[in-house]
């Protein structure tokens, strides 16, 4: 089962399932950036409630594709390091991801560069068996999820339900939705707050993230069945 999404930056943890629920995730940096997409921002928890945490990027015209969205250097590294240590500092694994989560921010290239680091961080992290690759690196760099599951070869897919209907359009091959429900876990601060990225649900739950995470999809999958 293969999954093509655009890479995103420290991505939902819906997004994050699939890496566990895949056997292969195509990562379509060749797509165009789009507004509402996760691909240079992420959420997170401080003491005073949800912050996001976003990557400038210069501003291009309508369908550029993410390999060449410009990330701006204006001190928004610094910035985020310290949104992180603020808010997980005094969290149980926080001096184990934030070493590593400081390279990706150093990923030299475009947001794609820095978004596919994310992705292939989170990865590692979950312990992911799922291999990635990227769009980019496809013959003929497809831009489109037909052509990318053309060039892929894929034979079935697993989308996410907010384009599923999309995805059934434009492909043909078996399509499965993953269906996830966030599950109420262990948070830095009192209180559970639901739709953060994964760097929340790495700072608590560490190596064991992945387990957190198929919970979410077992939920799911229970609720359907009743």
């Amino acid at each position: 089962m293969t999954a093509v999404r655009p890479p995103e930056f420290a991505p939902r943890l819906e997004y994050a399932a699939l890496l566990l629920a895949a056997d292969r995730l195509v990562l379509a940096d060749t797509f165009p950036f789009s507004r509402q997409g996760g691909h240079n921002r992420t959420r997170i928890r401080t003491a005073h409630g949800p912050q996001w945490l976003t990557v400038p990027r210069r501003h291009g015209g309508l369908g550029i594709p993410l390999t060449e969205v410009e990330v701006v250097d204006d001190g928004w590294r610094r910035r985020h390091r310290a949104a992180l240590a603020a808010a997980y500092g005094l969290a149980p694994f926080y001096e184990h991801v934030a070493p590593e989560w400081d390279a990706v921010l150093a990923t030299p290239g475009s947001l794609a560069d820095l978004a596919v680091a994310s992705v292939r961080f989170v990865a590692r992290w979950l312990r992911s068996a799922a291999e990635v690759v990227r769009a980019s690196a496809l013959p003929g760099a497809p831009a489109t999820l037909a052509d990318v599951a053309e060039a892929a070869a894929v034979e079935a897919l697993l989308t996410l339900p907010e384009s599923a209907e999309r995805d059934v359009a434009s492909v043909g091959v078996p399509v499965r939705v993953l269906r996830f429900e966030e599950v109420e876990r262990r948070q830095s601060h009192p209180g559970f707050l639901p739709g953060l990225g994964v760097l929340d649900l790495l700072m608590t739950h560490g190596p064991a993230s992945a387990d957190v995470l198929r919970e979410g999809i077992e939920a799911r999958a229970v609720r359907r069945e009743r």
